[in-house]
Formats: structure tokens, C-alpha cells, sequence
């Protein structure tokens, strides 16, 4: 009986272990994998890097992207508005080239797929038959 309890124990153990193994396995996969991403400026290349440098330089560079998210995104709204106000300004009544947005706030909704995308904001206006944002 002793045998058949030290057995289950044994079993137990080494499932468990197999368990810890791949998840360890996965998590230094990951670090890895999120040490090919982050730009070379950012990793030290004379020496290798380790985890917790990794992991730390990649929280310093998503919150750099996210700044230059949000700084984009601002600048997207400045020359939305310049865009507006530059339709706005020649002509009377409504303008066909200003949509309202799902949140109600106008934008200008420009038919020229290329010239949104240059502004950032792959918005197609309806009826163009694309469905793309």
C-alpha cells in the first residue's frame, strides 16, 4: 500500500513538473520573442540582455508608442479640423465633404481613399462600396 501512495506522489510530482516546464518554456519564449521586437536602441548589444531587462524595455517602449499614439492622434485632429475649415471656408450652406460621426462630432470624410490614408484615417465614405476603416 505504501508503494501505491509513493507512486501516486511520484506521478503527481512529475506532472506537475512537466506542467512548470512548459509554462517556464513559455514565458522565456515570449521574453524572447519580445526581445526581437524591441528596437536596437533600446538593447544593450554588447551584452546579452536579460529577462528583466527585456521585459522592462519593453514596457518603456510600448509607452513610448502609446505617447506617439496619442501624439498622433492629435495631430490627426488638428489637420482634420484645418481640413474642415479649409472646405468650410470657400463655400455656403452644408458641405458635402463633411460627414457626422458616430459620436456626432463632425469630421471631414475626404472620397480619396490615398489622401485619407495620408492623413491617417482610412475612413471610405458610404456608397463607394469599400467597407474598410
Amino acid at each position: 500500500r505504501a508503494m501505491v501512495i509513493s507512486e501516486k506522489r511520484r506521478r503527481r510530482r512529475e506532472s506537475h513538473n512537466a506542467v512548470e516546464r512548459r509554462r517556464r518554456d513559455n514565458i522565456n519564449e515570449k521574453i524572447q520573442e519580445l526581445s526581437t521586437l524591441l528596437p536596437d536602441v533600446y538593447i544593450d548589444t554588447a551584452n546579452k540582455p536579460n529577462k528583466g531587462v527585456i521585459l522592462r524595455k519593453s514596457v518603456d517602449y510600448i509607452r513610448h508608442l502609446q505617447q506617439l499614439v496619442e501624439s498622433q492622434n492629435l495631430r490627426n485632429q488638428e489637420l482634420e479640423a484645418q481640413l474642415q475649415s479649409k472646405n468650410q471656408g470657400g463655400q455656403s450652406g452644408t458641405n458635402p465633404s463633411t460627414a457626422q460621426g458616430n459620436d456626432g462630432s463632425n469630421s471631414s470624410a475626404v472620397a480619396d481613399p490615398q489622401l485619407q490614408q495620408g492623413f491617417g484615417m482610412m475612413r471610405i465614405v458610404s456608397g463607394s462600396g469599400n467597407n474598410q476603416n
